[in-house]
């Protein structure tokens, strides 16, 4: 069971308000689950919206002056419904992350409808950093967790990273809470000894 510790409200890079809960497990109190969520949705851009309206009323005007076949009609439509139906279904409410020392990491992306999760070993992950990514005229961070390749720990080319909160894009004063969270139990486990996975003994 989930004991709630912090809460926390943040801007992410767009100024859109996002809200951090740090909480931390009953049964094991050194693993920590964070969970960054828009805390108005309704406060979220209106553009996507706006511009998706301006779309279909621009192609309704555009099919009552030309002259076109019922086939192409049909086409226009099936691709608008298509693009309508992605848009929604892929638009994130939150992003998770639950973190148990010797077993592993999950992500989760939660949807409209539905959600996308990601697992990785504790015995696969080397180290979690905050990582500057250039986009644009911008400078974003983003959490990364970097994983060993297997069976050669060692080489730094066999390293894979994975971004963390990658839809959400909080600022760097939310992000190093989290980061300081996981270092802390990185070192805790590290100094108690080699890690041990789920299944080994």
């Amino acid at each position: 069971m989930l004991k709630n510790d912090e809460t926390f409200e943040f801007e992410n890079v767009n100024g859109v308000a996002l809200c951090l809960k740090m909480d931390s497990r009953k049964g094991s109190p050194k693993s920590k689950h964070f969970t960054i969520s828009y805390k108005n949705k309704e406060k979220k851009s209106p553009w996507p919206k706006i511009s998706l309206l301006f779309a279909v009323l621009f192609n309704i005007v555009a099919l009552s002056y030309v002259r076109i076949s019922i086939t192409a009609i049909s086409v226009i439509v099936i691709v608008l419904s298509f693009l309508l139906f992605f848009w929604i279904t892929h638009s994130v409410q939150s992003e998770s992350l639950l973190v148990i020392p010797t077993v592993g990491i999950q992500s989760s992306v939660k949807y409209v409808y539905g959600r996308e999760d990601h697992f990785v070993p504790w015995s696969s992950i080397d180290d979690v950093i905050i990582n500057e990514v250039l986009k644009l005229n911008r400078v974003l961070y983003f959490l990364t967790v970097l994983v060993k390749s297997s069976g050669q720990a060692n080489d730094n080319e066999n390293v894979r990273l994975i971004p963390l909160f990658k839809y959400t894009k909080p600022r760097l004063v939310m992000l190093e809470k989290i980061y300081s969270e996981l270092q802390t139990l990185l070192v805790e486990t590290r100094m108690e000894g080699p890690a041990m996975g789920s299944g080994d003994t």
